[in-house]
């Protein structure tokens, strides 16, 4: 029997109180077990965190005092909650809505099998979840630079951080999740590392999602040019095993897509940023070994 004490859901808030209370309704609709639920307003300015406060929803609300990125505020929230010795960890954007039986159906395929790490759910673009837009995770190209969702049962490279739920010990044995990656990537990462380590991953279908589109990168502006593109610089630097193909091919296409629609600012953010990762002397971009 899995106690509903040994998992903890993990939302992050930034400026966002008015999606993680709705998405913490939802949470109170869950199947048993429920789990306890953890909230990190990281470093909001828009009264979120007073918001959050009032909430009886919430069973650990952690403040910090400055926005860390997506990665580093879940190590943070892990960290606080390690000394409870929890069994599993589940990451849920703050505005995705769960169905009832979602971390129920990705509990049964944890505990079918200890070797699995990291189990995926079944994301949709709507309410009456009939719009797939993720089967679980996807792959990624180490040659072309282009990472694509599944959309049907196939392998994985990666489980997305909209929802995954993670068993503690493989979390404690990687590390959690590399704090270089502020904000896109650090799922994918964490994900090959689970791999490297051992672990499997998986999906439950019948662990369904409603995620919105994502409002933190609609918040971020153009910074979010920014930070998917410097985790992808350091993504291919780390697993590709000629650094520089991916890297430039990757360019060239958001680039090009950037002036396409007319975006000329992003178009020079990006030009600015990818010069400076190929001109780095210390960042290994020739063929590995």
């Amino acid at each position: 029997m899995i106690l509903s004490d040994s998992t903890y859901v993990i939302l992050i808030n930034w400026n966002g109180a008015e999606d993680t209370l709705s998405c913490l309704e939802a949470l109170a609709r869950l199947a048993e077990p429920k789990p306890l639920v953890v909230v990190v307003d990281n470093g909001s300015t828009d009264g979120s965190l007073e918001l959050l406060k009032a909430s009886t929803r919430i069973d650990r609300l952690i403040a910090s005092p400055r926005n860390l990125g997506f990665g580093p505020a879940c190590n943070l929230a892990i960290a606080e909650i390690s000394s409870e010795q929890p069994n599993y960890i589940w990451l849920l954007n703050n505005d995705a809505r769960p169905d009832k039986n979602a971390l129920r159906a990705m509990l049964e395929v944890a505990a079918a099998d200890p070797k699995i790490g990291a189990i995926g759910s079944l994301i949709y673009r709507d309410l009456p979840m009939t719009d797939l837009e993720c089967w679980g995770g996807g792959r990624v190209n180490l040659y072309s630079g282009q990472p694509h969702h599944l959309t049907a049962p196939g392998k994985l490279d990666y489980i997305t951080g909209a929802s995954v739920l993670l068993r503690a010990s493989a979390m404690q044995q990687v590390g959690g999740f590399d704090e270089h990656f502020f904000l896109y990537w650090e799922d994918a990462d964490l994900s090959l590392r689970l791999q490297r380590a051992g672990w499997l991953l998986a999906v439950a279908e019948n662990s369904k999602i409603f995620h919105a589109a994502s409002t933190s990168a609609k918040k971020a502006g153009t910074n979010i040019i920014r930070y998917f593109n410097d985790g992808a610089i350091r993504f291919y630097t780390r697993y590709a095993p000629f650094p520089a193909l991916p890297i430039i091919i990757n360019f060239l296409y958001r680039f090009f897509g950037q002036l396409k629609v007319g975006k000329f600012q992003n178009a020079w953010v990006l030009l600015k940023l990818y010069c400076a990762a190929l001109g780095a002397p210390n960042r290994g971009l020739g063929r590995k070994s």
